[in-house]
């Protein structure tokens, strides 16, 4: 149990890392390579993007962990509790 705990403190953690500013960041790189086009690109604007969309997907994966860990906790919290 103390394992589960652990492991969804680090995925909330995690999560919270992810999404720091990430929606702001991820409006202004799509405004800087609507503004700039080329000279965007040429800057770095879809690395930039890729970035945000695997801290995007990082985010996602370890919330989904953290789900799944609480989910545990519950139905040993229930079964314990039903003995």
């Amino acid at each position: 149990m103390i394992l589960i705990l652990l492991i969804a403190g680090i995925l909330i953690i995690i999560f919270a890392y992810a999404t720091l500013n990430l929606f702001q960041t991820a409006m202004a790189n799509v405004r800087f390579l609507r503004e700039f086009g080329w000279l965007a690109v040429q800057e770095g604007g879809l690395v930039q993007l890729a970035q945000i969309v695997m801290n995007g997907t990082i985010a996602m994966l370890s919330y989904i962990g953290f789900k799944l860990c609480e989910s545990e906790l519950v139905q040993r919290y229930q079964r314990w509790q039903n003995r």
